[in-house]
């Protein structure tokens, strides 16, 4: 496995974000079960696809 050249900027990628906050959703959903009425599971399709969406776009912050 070779990781990208700012791998120590992670935390600062739009993409690793929206991923983070998928996963915290999840977690929250697991733990706490009156969320799956409020969450539809349709909500966890559209996060993936701004996740994907957040990967391809250019990130000015990153190059600095």
């Amino acid at each position: 496995m070779q990781l990208i050249e700012n791998w120590k900027q992670a935390l600062s990628m739009t993409s690793v974000q929206a991923g983070g906050a998928v996963a915290v959703l999840g977690i929250a959903e697991q733990l706490m079960p009156s969320l799956q009425a409020v969450l539809p599971p349709v909500a966890y399709g559209v996060l993936g696809v701004l996740v994907m969406i957040a990967r391809v776009i250019l990130q000015p912050k990153l190059s600095k």
